[in-house]
């Protein structure tokens, strides 16, 4: 009787250790730990071409185990609320981290400039350069206006997740979280395999000077600045534009409001701002509804991510034939 009474006892023990063991990767952070090794594998396989690879392969490896880290952090803390939200928003911070790592990844992958491509698709599509066109027509108060608003590009997804994250919305959160790290993925790949300068670089000498404005010429000279220059296709200032406008629309409406004159002014000012070519906000509309409709299927697929416990191992240690 003693031995019947302390199997369940010693079962419930053992469910409880799984409970505690157990960790789970959300669908988001899931897509950085396999950007995170992807964009690492790329850099060491071609380190031999590449100066300086060393920095960039470890924040790559940082974000490849981040996840893990921090979703340990929360498992062993799961009450302390500022855990849960380092673990919650480190996905901004990878996309951040490999998006100033990116120029060695580039390297390593090593495609030509493909300016002269999408010039040629601005042309075929709109019959102009759409970048050179509007310096005539955009007087230069609303320049600023336009460049102004390019400035807030990462406070608009940041902003959306506080907001989703503060009223407890936890699906849609992570939903979110889900979307915008596939459209970086998604968008730092195709950054390696179309990289373009931009107008601003590639028809310099088709511009009367730099953007007409007060304060733009400043905005402008700010961003030459930037650690990447062959950011162009597709428009990330877009597409993460108008995923930000699509989720707010069904689960933050006040929010979406708000967002909506100011997002509109800075996909406005890609262009007037010469950064982009019109191709390049085309291809972004694709890219942004794939990202909205694959997070929704991960979040159906995966509703709480992807959980290791140690269920899942045990079974294979009393399979494994003695030796």
């Amino acid at each position: 009787m003693e031995r019947e009474a302390s199997a369940p006892d010693s079962a419930d023990r053992e469910q409880e250790m799984d409970r505690e063991d157990g960790l789970t990767i959300r669908s988001g952070e899931l897509i950085a730990v396999i950007a995170g090794v992807l964009s690492l594998t790329i850099l060491l396989w071609n380190h031999d071409r590449v100066g300086g690879w060393q920095p960039a392969a470890l924040v790559c490896a940082t974000i490849a185990i981040s996840p893990l880290v921090l979703r340990a952090l929360h498992a062993r803390f799961a009450t302390n609320r500022y855990v849960r939200f380092c673990a919650d928003f480190g996905p901004i911070f990878y996309i951040v981290g490999l998006y100033l790592n990116l120029n060695p990844i580039l390297d390593a992958v090593n495609i030509p400039i493909a300016d002269d491509l999408l010039m040629r698709a601005d042309q075929r599509i709109f019959g102009l350069q759409p970048s050179i066109w509007l310096q005539a027509q955009v007087p230069p108060l609303l320049n600023d206006v336009l460049l102004g608003a390019y400035t807030t590009y990462f406070v608009w997804p940041l902003a959306l997740g506080l907001v989703l994250w503060f009223k407890r919305k936890e699906i849609q959160f992570d939903e979110w979280v889900t979307a915008l790290m596939f459209f970086y993925a998604v968008n730092y790949a195709l950054y390696a395999l179309v990289p373009a300068m931009g107008p601003r670089y590639f028809q310099a000498a088709f511009f009367d000077g730099p953007v007409h404005g007060y304060l733009a010429p400043q905005i402008d000279l700010m961003f030459r600045g930037s650690p990447l220059a062959r950011d162009c296709f597709p428009s990330g200032h877009t597409g993460v534009s108008l995923l930000v406008l699509a989720y707010a629309w069904r689960e933050a409406r006040r929010f979406f409001w708000i967002a909506l004159p100011i997002l509109l002014c800075l996909i406005a000012g890609t262009l007037a701002g010469r950064f982009h070519y019109g191709v390049d906000l085309l291809a972004a509309v694709p890219l942004t509804v794939t990202s909205l409709v694959v997070a929704a299927k991960l979040k159906q697929r995966l509703p709480v991510g992807m959980t290791l416990t140690r269920s899942a191992v045990l079974p294979l240690r009393r399979d494994r034939p003695s030796t």
